[in-house]
């Protein structure tokens, strides 16, 4: 069994013996029974802050309105004898429902904007219970009735409704810790980390944000459910926007993204009122305090620093460099890139390409195609263009209306940057812009699972996404580096990454961002191997970069922009000879000789 399934099993078995301790045969006190209910329904409720601001960057204020809707449901649904399982699917579908609307509509914002939202959220929910007598009994609140049950052949009366918080929380725990370690969290956290590659990789980030929201929503509801069978009466003010804050401060000390953090913070903003019983003005003060310290010398709160300083211990978080990596050559990337990425088979036409910055053209009338299995250069000097060029092709700028981009017949520019990755289309960053909070490992088993599709219609034996994923580490050397966060890495390394980012995706029509930039030549040397294997592979392949020698050597035809306008193109013998290219590019009209190291040409793939 693997570590995770014995986590898992764990906090099952845990769970059902804290139930039955604190269920009908009422081990403890009434008043450990409180402490305990109080617990499960913080914890559940700070969960759902939490993985929502740890997975997403999104902090909610709202997440007592969801709470509402858990516990209003469950009031009115006792009275007509519905038994708590109905209750929980009905609480939760209703939440995921209201929150996935609600992040679908605002995710395309950013997350202040989110954040206001959600205080308006909280506002709205107290405005909305104060006035719907009917279903929330007004400012006067409500009483809740006993719990009936499936597996329980009694009514659950209230002085035991603990077990039911305590099963809610144990549901909490296992869904919370599921998502963080899910291809879905990992999805989760590539959109939160870098926006735009996610979007290179056919992620939809607003509807990724919006699922996250749901979900959250759905999560908080249960605490509503156990909060209301545990106290049999529902007061309004646990729904405020007061309420809301307190369950941020449990985010934030005990750990954000951490799901037992939310166990540590839910602890802590039970704890406080408890002890501060007599001086209830003295909790704010605390709440306050802690949180100022934790940001202060803990940073992402208490069980994320402590893991942080057990991995710095054990060394953990520092890569060797002193560990060779071994050597990439071209017929072994012929061979990596044939059993991860399908041929190009048709293909890219740009046509009358033009970009206009209020008033100012970046790009004008560019027109070229890139043939099936070549390598086309795109050169000139700095502001002539290229990475705006880039950013047509994939999707993040909008170019004018007389514009036209075809892969085959596909009308590229009609389709959303998610619609071009499941395409073919992949592109690289000129600064790597990998997603900081997932490691290489997780990066590539998250990228290859979107590929999945792309590589099953194209018959790719090589699918399944842990096997591609281990297959890149170890035809490009990344085994060493393999499980450590970007920012640990060398920065060759983080660009060798990029490219396995590529190959996981499954793409045949590739754009890539300056790719030497940055590379010493050990790793120049990597990377021309990799191209050359790439394009003997038979994909198509569109460099941009300042290294005019190496876009030369590998190019089979040059495109030169100079001030958004094609200023030539050819063959790059001949743009090595015209004498425009050199005076615009190079500031000289001078022949220019490749490098000794790349003079040599390898033939064009047919």
């Amino acid at each position: 069994m693997s570590p995770a399934n014995m986590r898992r099993l764990a906090i099952i078995i845990a769970g059902i013996a804290l139930a039955i301790v604190v269920g009908p045969y009422r081990m403890v006190g009434d008043y450990v029974q409180f402490i305990v209910a109080a617990l499960s329904f913080y914890f559940i409720a700070v969960l759902s802050v939490n993985m929502l601001a740890g997975l997403c960057g999104i902090w909610s204020l709202g997440h007592t309105a969801y709470m509402a809707i858990g516990a209003y449901t469950a009031a009115n649904l006792t009275k007509m004898g519905v038994p708590v399982e109905v209750i929980v699917l009905a609480s939760i579908s209703l939440s995921f429902v209201v929150g996935y609307i609600l992040g679908l509509s605002a995710g395309r914002f950013s997350v202040l904007y989110f954040g206001l939202l959600t205080m308006a959220l909280a506002l709205a929910g107290t405005e909305i219970i104060g006035h719907w007598t009917a279903v929330t009994g007004g400012d006067d609140g409500m009483k809740v009735g006993k719990a009936i049950t499936l597996f329980w052949p009694q009514p659950i009366e209230t002085k035991n409704a603990a077990m039911i918080c305590v099963i809610l929380a144990t549901l909490a725990y296992l869904v919370g810790e599921a998502v963080t370690n899910s291809q879905l969290g990992r999805r989760w956290l590539a959109v939160k980390g870098q926006r735009i590659a996610s979007m290179s990789i056919g992620l939809k980030p607003h509807v990724e944000n919006a699922t996250a929201f749901g979900m959250s929503a759905a999560i908080a509801s249960l605490a509503g459910i156990g909060m209301a069978f545990s106290m049999a009466y529902i007061d309004p003010v646990a729904f405020s926007l007061d309420s809301g804050v307190t369950l941020i401060v449990g985010t934030v000390v005990g750990g954000i993204g951490s799901t037992l953090g939310a166990v540590v913070g839910s602890a802590f903003i039970t704890a406080v009122p408890e002890l501060a019983r007599d001086a209830q003005a003295i909790a704010n003060f605390v709440y306050g305090g802690a949180m100022i310290a934790v940001l202060l010398f803990l940073g992402e709160g208490i069980v994320p620093a402590i893991r942080h300083r057990i991995r710095h211990w054990k060394g953990r978080d520092k890569v060797n460099t002193n560990v060779p990596r071994q050597a990439v050559d071209a017929e072994a990337m012929t061979k990596l890139v044939s059993e991860l990425m399908p041929p190009a088979r048709h293909t890219l036409s740009l046509n009358a390409v033009s970009v206009q910055f209020s008033g100012l053209k970046a790009l004008d009338d560019v027109t070229f195609d890139i043939a099936p299995g070549t390598a086309v250069g795109l050169i000139g000097p700095n502001g002539a263009g290229k990475t705006s060029l880039l950013n047509v092709l994939s999707g993040f700028y909008k170019p004018l209306a007389s514009t036209t981009v075809k892969l085959g017949d596909a009308d590229i520019l009609a389709l959303p940057p998610s619609g071009r990755a499941a395409l073919g289309m992949g592109r690289t960053f000129q600064h790597a812009e990998l997603f900081p909070e997932l490691t290489i490992r997780q990066m590539l088993l998250t990228v290859a699972a979107l590929g999945r599709p792309l590589r099953r219609a194209n018959q790719i034996a090589l699918n399944e996404p842990e096997a591609v994923a281990e297959r890149i580490i170890g035809g490009l050397g990344l085994a060493p580096y393999a499980d450590y966060m970007p920012s640990e890495l060398p920065f060759g390394v983080q660009k060798v990454a990029d490219i396995g980012r590529v190959l996981a995706i499954g793409a045949s029509v590739v754009s890539m961002d300056e790719p030497f930039s940055g590379l010493d030549e050990h790793e120049r040397s990597e990377l021309r191997a990799i191209l050359r294997g790439m394009r003997s592979a038979g994909v198509s392949i569109l460099i941009i970069d300042h290294a005019v020698q190496e876009v030369l050597s590998l190019a089979d035809k040059v495109v030169v922009l100079d001030f958004g306008k094609m200023l030539a193109t050819g063959e790059p013998d001949s743009i090595r000879r015209n004498p425009e290219v050199m005076k615009a590019y190079f500031g000289s009209s001078h022949h220019v000789e490749p490098s000794p190291e790349i003079s040599t040409k390898e033939p064009a793939n047919g």
